[in-house]
């Protein structure tokens, strides 16, 4: 399944247009680029010492296997044939094997600044989509650079999605 894009690319435009405390020189914009990331996406179920029941939705991308919480809200289905479709390095499996440790991880550490309980009770399979994204590319003097927003929040990913996309554009480069 592929993620609708809610903001359009004139919105990405203006977004990834602003200033940044990381440039302070002028930049360029040559580009902006809507791409699809493919990632695992995985529900978690919990129950704690009280005996609530708590749920996490969780996702894995498909191309470094980075591990992130998702904010879940209510998607489209995009209807798109034209977009940049990309090969999964990681199998479900090896997603799911990320995220069962990566989430364990995190439950024990808020398990310890909380003072819970909190332990899993069921991890779903993965459900694989296309998650959209748009990069907006730079030229700055003579070297060049990108950004990326989320496609559907307009979030600006930090740098631990950095590598992920570097790789995604690399694998773009061999498609083309």
């Amino acid at each position: 399944m592929f993620v609708a894009s809610i903001i359009n690319s004139l919105q990405a435009y203006n977004l990834l247009s602003k200033k940044n405390v990381r440039w302070l020189s002028k930049r360029e914009m040559i580009k902006v680029e809507l791409i699809f990331l493919p990632i695992y996406l995985f529900s978690v179920k919990l129950v704690d010492n009280r005996g609530r029941n708590l749920s996490d939705k969780i996702s894995v991308d498909g191309i470094k296997g980075e591990f992130a919480f998702f904010k879940e809200t209510d998607y489209e289905a995009s209807s798109t044939d034209s977009v940049n479709k990309f090969n999964c390095k990681l199998s479900e499996t090896e997603a799911r094997d990320i995220a069962v440790r990566e989430y364990q991880r995190s439950l024990f550490r808020n398990n310890m600044k909380t003072r819970s309980d909190a332990r899993i009770t069921d991890f779903s399979r993965g459900s694989f989509v296309f998650y959209p994204y748009w990069i907006g590319y730079f030229k700055r003097k003579s070297a060049y650079d990108f950004e990326v927003i989320d496609a559907v929040s307009g979030s600006k990913q930090g740098i631990k999605m950095r590598p992920v996309f570097i790789d995604l554009l690399l694998q773009l480069s061999k498609n083309a």
